[in-house]
């Protein structure tokens, strides 16, 4: 039986340029509503007129297409930001492919100077919480954030972090992840360790017992006078591609040498692109950084490097793409 349950954004997406567009003008109309059920009107007649060509699996009267209407209510209310910055930066990751798109795997350094989708990560304007910083760094913020809402579900029961620990979550961004893991894991305290601009971003979403947030520098702070402690566990959640090589390898030592004995290192990544595989759009948004993401070896061979006494595991998942969660621990 096809229910809400069932829909995700695998479902929702269309795998073409057209239906992107015109799912982000539907949306903008306040398309679905709250009747996903009943007669689908929208304010521009013409408009349905293209849905009907290009999202026909979202506009029938089945029960597929009123489940995935549902899901789009929800998602609009709950994370409506989330939702448009998602649009946004598929329509821009679109763009970009094909535009130069036979760079990316060439030259990406090209690439990225000539594409749009680099210009929303400018981590710079996130290092205070000036109303100016704090604009500048929510639509990434945003969008970081909802794709963690809809990753979450499968990376979660893949973390093995014990109960009652401290975990400490370099690069955490809003705390979406945080606030999946919590009810499920019960660590005794989760910080999240980001600029100050996004841990502002992160506290405006709420409380929640057990979150806490660090503003700072990664790559110069204490990570134990950070936590207020020696952390259980370090998690890096789709942070790690973010850096070169070598700066990812410093995060990784920082990490082992702030842990307490017995921790774990925990990375959460997506492996390394293998084409246009999930059928959605959301394989654009995966092809532009596509040059960055790396197998788990890559990772293995860095934490080599912090010294000996880990036991690494490595679990796979899919999701948009294929993930995997590799967890190192540390000898107790």
């Amino acid at each position: 039986m096809i229910t809400q349950k069932n829909i995700g954004w695998a479902e929702i997406l269309p795998s073409h340029i057209p239906g992107v567009q015109v799912l982000d003008r539907l949306l903008a109309t306040g398309w679905p509503g709250q009747n996903c059920a009943g007669p689908i009107a929208t304010p521009e007649p013409g408009l349905m007129t293209e849905a009907a060509l290009f999202l026909p699996h979202l506009i029938g009267a089945d029960a597929r297409s009123v489940a995935c209407r549902a899901f789009l209510a929800v998602e609009l209310a709950e994370d409506g930001a989330g939702v448009v910055a998602r649009l946004a930066f598929l329509r821009s990751a679109i763009r970009d492919v094909a535009l130069f798109g036979d760079l990316i795997l060439s030259d990406p350094e090209s690439f990225m100077g000539k594409a749009e989708t680099f210009t929303l990560f400018d981590y710079s304007l996130a290092r205070d919480t000036t109303a100016q910083a704090l604009a500048a760094t929510r639509p990434w913020v945003d969008y970081v954030s909802t794709l963690t809402r809809a990753e979450a579900p499968a990376l979660v029961p893949l973390i093995d972090i014990p109960q009652a620990a401290l975990v400490l979550e370099p690069g955490g961004n809003s705390g979406a992840f945080a606030r999946a893991l919590i009810p499920v894991l019960h660590p005794a305290r989760h910080v999240v360790f980001d600029l100050p601009a996004v841990c502002a971003l992160g506290q405006q979403r709420g409380a929640m017992p057990g979150l806490s947030f660090a503003p700072g520098d990664m790559r110069r702070d204490d990570w134990r006078g950070v936590a207020g402690g020696a952390p259980d566990a370090v998690l890096f959640k789709s942070v790690l591609h973010d850096w070169p090589l070598q700066d990812a390898a410093d995060l990784l030592a920082r990490a082992r040498a702030a842990l307490a004995p017995g921790g774990r290192i925990v990375i959460a990544e997506r492996a390394r692109f293998a084409g246009m595989t999930s059928g959605t759009a959301m394989d654009y948004a995966n092809l532009v950084f596509a040059p960055f993401y790396r197998d788990a070896q890559t990772y293995i061979d860095m934490l080599a490097t912090t010294g000996p006494g880990l036991g690494v595991t490595i679990t796979q998942t899919q999701i948009d793409c294929g993930w995997f969660v590799l967890t190192a621990q540390a000898a107790p």
